[in-house]
């Protein structure tokens, strides 16, 4: 299947049709705890959505075929998580798009419905599995590849790096990664520590990380226990250099940091990349309707020069290209959903909001290529491409003030 389908799918049509059906699209995260993040997720959703509808929806014969959306809240909690999907599918969703936490028994859930599920932030190794789990689906970088491009980055130059995570799911999804690659450069680990999310202070894991002479940290946590570990790692006089996951890039980091800005420069986050191959243009263009639609996202920061500081809607794309996937699966099934839709989302792509495509396969259902992950390093509450990387310095800085 083609970005034909696509385009037959949303043709407008002169005559109004028949009948419409509504179509439920769930959005299953965190909007009250790390909410930025659902939010996020959210609002890439609800952009597809009205811009498929403002088309006159998928029209297929005579019935037009348009979507709704609704939140389901996990509060990061893997139960609330798994007891959404089952709503979701109580219902009528016929699809489900997920941050990703419990995942490993709400796929199954959604399977017994015949719901494909599209995780949009989290990228455990072992979330997705096409023959194990032919449901689930994910447009998002995976930690396989953020977790292999940091040992390929890190290790050459000497650094003795102290693995930190954090005992969330996605603390721990990460862990798994991060042994994977750098359990082949034992050489260059100083220590593997663990970091409880209910802390309120993480010195003692800062110091402990400091006397097994690790000359870097490498935190795979969430956003709230990165900010911890660099304000114990600041305030007690300790300049080392600090990597992080996309959970870096949260503005929540920034947020708790505002009272010693200097503490957030030099912090280098992973993540898939906002443009590609045909520049900045499609990603723009994918901003502006963001914008135009939601307002900017307002990091609640500003730079020394009292500049507001925007985040770019990178994380709001991934379920945006999957919306647009989904509209072309239920185009190329003539509207059917249930198993009929899963089985077709193997089949179809579309240019995604950054012009990569988007799409699956029988036997990969990651949307996100590893070799597509990317470092960026903040200075002045704002973060630029990493010019010591080959792919990073090769891309252009997205504005991020006023």
């Amino acid at each position: 299947m083609t970005l034909a389908l696509l385009a037959l799918g949303f043709t407008a049509c002169s005559d109004e049709p028949a009948s419409t059906r509504n179509l439920l699209i769930a959005v299953n995260a965190p909007f009250s705890e790390d909410a930025f993040v659902g939010q996020t997720i959210f609002q890439g959703v609800q952009l597809a959505v009205d811009q498929v509808n403002a088309r006159g929806g998928i029209r297929i014969g005579d019935v037009a075929y348009r979507f709704s959306v609704r939140k389901y809240d996990t509060g990061l909690f893997a139960e609330r998580a798994v007891a959404n999907v089952r709503k979701a599918i109580g219902d009528g969703a016929v699809a489900i798009v997920d941050e990703g936490t419990g995942i490993d028994a709400s796929w199954e859930a959604a399977n017994g419905g015949g719901v494909p599920i599209c995780i949009v932030y989290q990228g455990g190794e072992g979330q997705v599995d096409p023959e194990t789990r032919p449901n689930v689906f994910r447009i998002a970088p995976t930690d396989h590849g953020i977790s292999f491009r940091y040992a390929e980055y890190l290790a050459p130059q000497g650094l003795k790096v102290a693995l930190l995570t954090d005992d969330t799911d996605y603390g721990r999804q990460g862990e798994v990664a991060l042994d994977d690659a750098w359990g082949h450069i034992p050489e260059s680990v100083a220590a593997k520590i663990q970091v409880p999310s209910t802390a309120t202070d993480v010195a003692p894991q800062v110091l402990q990380a400091r006397n097994a002479g690790a000359t870097a940290l490498l935190v795979w946590a969430r956003a709230s226990t990165v900010a911890q570990v660099i304000r114990a790692a600041r305030s007690s006089g300790w300049d080392v250099p600090i990597y992080t996951p996309p959970s870096g890039e949260d503005p929540l980091v920034r947020q708790q940091l505002a009272d010693h800005p200097e503490w957030v420069d030099g912090l280098t986050f992973a993540t898939g990349r906002m443009t590609a191959e045909r520049g900045p243009g499609p990603f723009l263009r994918f901003q502006a309707a963001y914008t135009k639609a939601f307002g900017r996202d307002d990091t609640g920061v500003t730079t020394a020069a009292g500049k507001t500081v925007y985040q770019p809607p990178d994380y709001g794309m991934y379920p945006y290209d999957f919306v647009n996937v989904l509209a072309t699966a239920i185009t190329a099934t003539n509207g059917a959903t249930g198993t009929p839709l899963v089985q077709a989302l193997n089949e179809v792509e579309t240019r995604g909001a950054n012009g990569d495509e988007r799409g699956f396969n029988e036997k990969n259902h990651e949307g996100v290529i590893d070799d597509d992950t990317y470092f960026a390093v903040f200075h002045d509450m704002t973060y630029t491409p990493a010019k010591d990387d080959p792919l990073s310095s090769t891309l252009p800085t997205i504005p991020q003030t006023n």
